[in-house]
């Protein structure tokens, strides 16, 4: 009995290691179901524009909406970035967008470009400060304030994971359609990741006791 519970105590390390190993190794494979990337010629759009890490605004999408280009907040923010309509005219009146209005939050090129507007104002306001422009962009300068005086740690809970969650999703994006993917259908870079030549004892004894 002792022996054949080693044996299926073995087994599922085994499993467990496997299955690790195909999460770190080859995001290329599971990660477009998990994180999908959509909307990318109208993202790389306006990471043209305003100078915007191109992952960057899809983590901060991936966050607020998941891609639902007709996602509507509790408190109303609406679209693909979560903004509010009076947010949204202000930034379109400072892009002189005269043709702005709330109905269209809905059109991604749209919310994708005020909302990376809005981003490209915090950044400049904070130095390029990610976690302040991250906590502004979820709770207002008031949060951003607090994080900067006090840390991250005294966020209320809801911007405090935002704030990680942006931030981890990012680099998720990086790795598994790399830094300087392109638009178009499908057209991406996948981050090359040689599974046979990175793989040795040292780095999987790393991983499994990391």
């Amino acid at each position: 009995m002792k022996r054949r519970l080693v044996q299926v105590g073995i087994i599922v390390l085994l499993l467990l290691i496997g299955a690790g190993i195909f999460v770190k190794y080859f995001p290329q494979i599971w990660g477009e179901a998990v994180y999908p990337l959509e909307y990318k010629d109208e993202i790389l759009a306006s990471s043209n524009e305003f100078g915007l890490e191109r992952n960057f605004i899809a983590a901060v999408i991936f966050t607020e909406s998941r891609f639902n280009k007709d996602a509507v907040s509790r408190v109303g923010a609406r679209g693909l970035m979560q903004l509010m309509p009076a947010t949204a005219r202000g930034v379109a009146n400072s892009l002189n967008m005269t043709d702005f209005s709330d109905s269209r939050l809905n059109e991604p090129a749209v919310n994708i470009r005020l909302g990376s507007a809005y981003l490209k104002q915090q950044f400049d306001k904070y130095n390029g400060n990610y976690d302040a422009i991250l906590a502004h962009y979820n709770g207002g300068p008031g949060a951003a304030g607090i994080l900067l005086s006090l840390g991250q740690n005294s966020l209320n809970r809801e911007t405090n994971g935002f704030v990680s969650k942006v931030k981890n999703i990012w680099q998720t994006y990086d790795n598994i359609y790399g830094k300087n993917w392109e638009g178009g259908d499908g057209s991406f870079a996948i981050k090359e990741n040689n599974f046979v030549d990175s793989l040795n004892i040292k780095n999987l004894f790393n991983f499994v006791f990391k």
